[in-house]
């Protein structure tokens, strides 16, 4: 009998504070190509913006990864992962999928500078670093990062531990940023805009996914909520309708209730092409408006290996920061960032930016995202 999320919080919380959940093991792909991935989340329970529950979901969809670690960021509130932890969706979907995952606060204030450290700051909110380093350290394969909210915790690990990440870390996706268009006036960039400077120059393999963009640089679409989410079994539609009614019950428990009215509307997605790059997907039509994110060879399985979709690209790039914030605006925050971007450079490139590929790409990505969730728990 499992017992219930109280019960387990209980247990749980000083560990993720402090030190983080002992991981688990599932088995590898076929040839032992499982990605260790470490996923940086701005997750809260009651949420900030609920496709952080839809990313999350996606991660555990997506069977290619061995989720080595989730450390939650909490952006512009300091003692926000302490108020509303975001450890309950995480509970959900590991009893969803049988999985074990350890997950870790992290640093609860922005970077002072591109060069800091953090260590100044609380103990108990430098469990994520020590949750990176201790990944990195551990892992007989190179990594995948990625992270979807603010860069301080990827940064302030890189500016202590600089050699390690560059030799460990295989691709660093960071969904973040306005594109090659100078000013990046975006919510990700403004929660710390020195890491964002100090990680665009890293040297690390760097797959930036701006938000927003001219020219299709950008991963936002659109998804038909009543459509993701009808197609999901009950216990992660369940996962949904709780994150979205913000729910007080107990969240494991709340998975085997209902039937409940499923959420209708629109909402905005972001991770979900960087995230089926990252697990070496590719996109193929099944029917008119039917698409599915499958690895070459069960596309070929299933008799759709000439219905290959070019929905997206990564674009290798030359970034710099071309002004590079100063503290004490107006209100005491970093002034804009903004950065020079050259596209396709001759030589010297120092990473890549994603790219829309296909002028279908708002009505791909939904499909694509409901058959992915649909076989979520299966």
């Amino acid at each position: 009998m499992s017992r219930s999320f109280n019960a387990i919080r209980s247990c749980i919380v000083p560990v993720v504070l402090v030190l983080c959940l002992t991981a688990g093991t599932y088995p590898a792909l076929a040839g032992g190509k499982k990605i260790p991935i470490i996923h940086s989340t701005d997750l809260f329970h009651p949420h900030d913006d609920p496709d952080d529950h839809y990313d999350l979901a996606t991660l555990f969809a997506l069977d290619e990864f061995d989720i080595k670690g989730i450390v939650l960021d909490s952006g512009r509130q300091p003692d926000a992962q302490l108020k509303r932890f975001g450890g309950p969706p995480i509970e959900q979907m590991m009893k969803i999928t049988g999985r074990k995952v350890p997950y870790a606060i992290g640093l609860s204030h922005r970077l002072n500078s591109p060069g800091d450290k953090a260590l100044d700051q609380e103990q108990r909110f430098q469990a994520g670093i020590e949750l990176i380093f201790s990944v990195l350290r551990e892992s007989d394969k190179q990594v995948t990062y990625h992270a979807a909210g603010s860069l301080r915790n990827l940064a302030a690990a890189f500016n202590r531990e600089p050699e390690l990440l560059k030799r460990k870390l295989k691709a660093v996706y960071i969904e973040i940023g306005r594109g090659p268009s100078g000013e990046q006036r975006e919510w990700n960039v403004t929660l710390d805009p020195y890491s964002f400077a100090l990680v665009i120059e890293s040297g690390l393999p760097v797959y930036w996914c701006p938000c927003f963009g001219t020219d299709g640089y950008a991963t936002y679409y659109t998804a038909d909520q009543s459509a993701v989410v009808g197609a999901c079994l009950p216990a992660v539609q369940n996962f949904f309708v709780y994150c979205l009614t913000q729910s007080k019950a107990d969240p494991i428990e709340f998975l085997s209730t209902g039937p409940h009215s499923l959420p209708t509307g629109e909402r905005k997605m972001w991770c979900t092409a960087p995230l089926i790059h990252a697990a070496g997907r590719k996109i193929y039509r099944r029917g008119p408006d039917d698409f599915v994110a499958l690895q070459p060879a069960d596309a070929a399985k299933a008799g759709l290996a000439d219905k290959l979709v070019e929905a997206l690209r990564f674009v290798p790039m030359r970034a710099a920061v071309g002004r590079l914030p100063r503290p004490g605006g107006e209100d005491g925050k970093p002034t804009r960032l903004s950065l020079d971007v050259k596209l396709n450079p001759k030589q010297n490139h120092n990473g890549f930016i994603f790219q829309q590929n296909d002028e279908q790409y708002s009505r791909i990505m939904p499909s694509v995202l409901k058959n992915l969730l649909a076989e979520l728990g299966k």
